[in-house]
């Protein structure tokens, strides 16, 4: 076994804040090596000693969609190759998907996805009908675009706990965005007094280590309280779709080394792991994402009838892969 390896990784079980290059370093170990392997189990060790086994269940609702002016050289919705019409979702239908997701009130927290460009009066009322006839303690989470903090105050005003919003794997490159943009709007939740969630993504075969590992400091910067992995899927149509896609044992690698990165934290975060698979979940993540309407890694107008799991389904992944414990979202822990 490496030494330095094994000091990184007693560093962080000490809970001694990692350095970038000590995450490089454990992502440059080769995935079948005993450093990897050590790794992925010192870091699914750790993160189920935090938080008592437990796993946790998002879900999303995809409200809307029409081709995208941002053009993201990896999203499904993007104007030049996208294979989808313009669609809304129903009244009726969010209706159902919302008390689909929470009519046990297990669910931890609730996505609502627009677009790049959206209207924040219609957010506003599709949130209205959510708050409606969601169940439990679930939190709502927004998913939508680059937004001010005046316009997160109204949000919260309305009733969302949070923002799911991503500074993404070269920004400005791949995406029109300016990187320092993306982050701000993480900012711009964080002064509206709310919860900030993310992910390192979307990871594909070209990125260095010392990108994801700048990305997975930044969002321990930025005390998210959800975080993850999640692999670019080549959709079709796309430039991206035949350059490649990382496999699932190399996402658990980088799953374990963000996992060992964030444990040293008071505020330790759920770790998603995207594409869902059971390898990330014996590595460090706990916390999986049933999906219904659009999706920007789906050609299907309705996820839920292609690449997206329901609820039933995320909770026996968990189950299989030995959580023995479902986390809600006030933090009360259920058996699974």
């Amino acid at each position: 076994m490496d030494r330095q390896i094994v000091e990184i990784i007693n560093k962080a079980l000490d809970g001694t804040p990692l350095k970038q290059q000590e995450i490089v370093t454990m992502l440059d170990c080769p995935d079948t090596s005993e450093e990897a392997f050590e790794i992925r189990a010192k870091a699914a060790w750790a993160m189920r000693e935090r938080t008592s086994n437990a796993g946790v269940v998002f879900g999303q609702i995809g409200l809307e969609m029409h081709p995208c002016e941002a053009n993201c050289s990896f999203c499904s919705f993007a104007k030049d190759y996208t294979q989808l019409s313009n669609i809304e979702i129903s009244d009726e239908a969010l209706i159902a998907s919302t008390e689909n997701f929470t009519g046990d009130g297990n669910l931890f927290g609730l996505w609502l996805m627009m677009m790049a460009t959206y209207d924040l009066d219609k957010f506003l009322d599709k949130l209205a009908i959510v708050k409606e006839h969601v169940s439990g303690p679930t939190n709502i989470y927004s998913n939508v675009g680059d937004t001010s903090r005046e316009d997160f105050e109204k949000m919260k005003k309305a009733g969302i706990d949070g923002v799911y919003h991503c500074w993404r794997l070269r920004e400005g490159t791949d995406t029109p965005f300016d990187p320092e943009k993306r982050k701000q709007t993480l900012i711009n939740a964080k002064e509206a007094g709310l919860d900030v969630l993310d992910a390192v993504e979307p990871i594909g075969p070209e990125h260095t280590n010392d990108e994801i590992a700048e990305h997975i400091l930044f969002s321990i910067e930025m005390k998210t309280i959800q975080s993850g992995s999640m692999k670019r899927i080549p959709v079709p149509g796309t430039p991206f779709e035949d350059r490649g896609m990382i496999t699932d044992f190399r996402l658990a690698q980088i799953v374990a080394a963000q996992a060992l990165a964030n444990i040293s934290y008071d505020n330790i975060c759920w770790l998603g792991i995207h594409e869902p698979s059971p390898l990330g979940y014996m590595s460090g993540a706990n916390m999986i994402t049933a999906e219904t309407g659009v999706n920007p890694r789906d050609t299907a107008e309705d996820t839920s009838k292609s690449r997206g799991l329901d609820i039933a389904a995320c909770r026996d992944i968990l189950r299989q892969c030995g959580f023995t414990k479902l986390a809600k979202g006030d933090g009360t822990l259920i058996d699974m």
